[in-house]
């Protein structure tokens, strides 16, 4: 197939998610012709960044069964003033000031298409509605009254060991797997739990006090459009809002100039015919009449995620007062009053599993609110986002039911005794579907795939997602890499490792392209 016809690629990527933005982009600057297919009519896919006008699309979209991987769509339908300056992602997420996505941000160049803030804080809810901050430092630990001195030296003595490399330590050796109650009070395996808090120790002080960044704009939805911008600058080829009619595998006659078999792509209301050697896209983005036997690519045993789930419930208010935690770290003076914090801007909060009445046993729920120093949003308004991992019984129930006690808590949590809650000016709630498609795959060895199916972007621990994202990415562009040298016969540099990002020349740190 010869790529200097303007409609032939090396590659065709289906959704401009985080995952497939970040491996196209690397594809681009690795040389290989791209295109790049979302039948949205934005970037981003499920991790999307949308304005509130269009977020109340999006949920009437949901409603009429539009975007599979989501459901069970409830809320406002009314368009605020300003809805074009918010910014709502669909599956928001913090970054690890230390780890793949950072690296590929900046290797790609695509850090300076985006921009970022440190999150402010990171607490606690107890169950007896108090609020506590997470230590983000040493000092903060010994600062701190809630525990002893002893205790405060054995978990420093435990923070170095978990910040080091462990993994060939006699400590873990045979414990990879037990039970981790001893440290976090959770079920979760030890191995991963101490691989996320490695992630954790080594991100503090990367930018500052904080050991996570919230992206402006909306987070990785925004971050998913750089990389996008910079696979474009590569000479990659986009097409938005255009549903995808059919997928062939076509094997040219004889009499045909094509020397080589090709995937034929055809889209609704797009004249023309993409042509391409292979087809990456995700399980829910899989093409209709998809011509050749997906291959599933396999992620390593060191697990992205502890554990699946096959739901979870999402809430989204905005909100036109600030939220305020008191702060309940036990000072000298036990008859002392708590002292308030300043009103939030980007802050996440945990509610533990059973420390909530009416919430999750089992599991934890998470809260992130992003302010207008986040760029999300106009000036005095906030997104609280409530994310809950479900098991098979709570997701019977209506999604509202199940995280309406986390929304009430956190409109409680203004900073004053006595105060009225906080009344949202529009909240909705959604599901999002976790479940794996059971369709037709290999994951047998190939020795030239033609289609590759992408792992799902699953949801396990909050602020992994866009760091999975970026190995995810790592891993499909290897693998697609080998075949697109077998296929066009690159017998030469079989062997040859290429690198997922290379060096940028000069030219391409210093340009500021449009």
């Amino acid at each position: 197939m010869a790529n200097d016809d303007e409609n032939s690629f090396d590659a065709i990527v289906v959704g401009t998610g985080l995952t497939e933005s970040i491996l196209a982009a690397a594809l681009s600057k690795a040389k290989y012709k791209v295109a790049h297919i979302d039948p949205n009519p934005y970037y981003g896919g499920n991790e999307a960044s949308l304005s509130q006008d269009e977020f109340v699309k999006w949920g009437e979209q949901v409603s009429n069964g539009l975007h599979p991987a989501f459901s069970s769509y409830s809320g406002d339908s009314q368009v605020l003033p300003y809805s074009r300056q918010y910014s709502i992602c669909l599956r928001p997420s913090i970054i690890p000031s230390l780890g793949p996505l950072i690296t590929g941000l900046i290797a790609s160049g695509v850090a300076k298409y985006s921009g970022f803030k440190l999150l402010d804080s990171v607490s606690i809810y107890a169950p007896d509605g108090s609020v506590k901050s997470v230590p983000g430092s040493k000092d903060a630990i010994f600062k701190s009254k809630d525990i002893s001195l002893i205790e405060k030296r054995r978990l420093m003595r435990f923070l170095t060991f978990a910040s080091g490399d462990f993994e060939d330590k006699p400590e873990i050796q045979g414990k990879e797997e037990q039970p981790f109650p001893e440290y976090l009070n959770s079920s979760d395996p030890t191995l991963p739990s101490l691989l996320r808090l490695r992630s954790f120790l080594r991100s503090v002080g990367r930018y500052g006090p904080s050991p996570f960044l919230v992206g402006h704009y909306g987070g990785i939805g925004d971050i998913s459009q750089g990389f996008c911008r910079a696979a474009a600058v590569n000479g990659g080829v986009y097409v938005l809002g255009r549903p995808i009619l059919s997928t062939t595998f076509h094997t040219p006659t004889p009499d045909e100039a094509q020397s080589e078999p090709y995937i034929e792509m055809k889209l609704d209301d797009f004249p023309e015919v993409l042509k391409s050697r292979v087809l990456i896209s995700s399980k829910v983005n899989k093409p209709p009449g998809t011509p050749v036997l997906p291959f599933e690519v396999s992620l390593p045993t060191d697990a992205f995620q502890t554990s699946f789930v096959s739901k979870v419930a999402r809430c989204v208010a905005i909100l036109d007062k600030a939220l305020s935690f008191h702060n309940t770290e036990t000072t000298a003076d036990p008859d002392s009053p708590p002292s308030r914090k300043d009103p939030l801007d980007s802050s996440v909060l945990i509610f533990p599993p059973a420390s909530l009445p009416g919430g999750s046993q089992t599991n934890a729920g998470t809260v992130l609110i992003n302010g207008e120093g986040s760029l999300s949003t106009p000036k005095q308004r906030w997104i609280v986002y409530i994310m809950l991992p479900l098991t098979s019984l709570e997701s019977e129930s209506d999604v509202e039911t199940i995280l309406r006690p986390y929304l009430d808590a956190v409109l409680h949590l203004t900073g004053e005794a006595e105060a009225a809650p906080v009344q949202p000016l529009s909240t909705s709630f959604f599901l999002e579907k976790q479940t794996p498609d059971q369709s037709s795959t290999s994951s047998a060895p190939q020795d030239t795939p033609r289609h590759f199916l992408i792992p799902p972007l699953a949801y396990s621990t909050f602020p992994e997602l866009p760091d999975s994202a970026a190995k995810i990415a790592e891993i499909v562009f290897h693998q697609a890499i080998r075949s697109l040298r077998a296929l066009k016969g690159d017998a030469s540099t079989e062997e040859e490792e290429v690198d997922f990002w290379p060096p940028m020349e000069p030219e391409e740190e210093d340009s500021d392209d449009e």
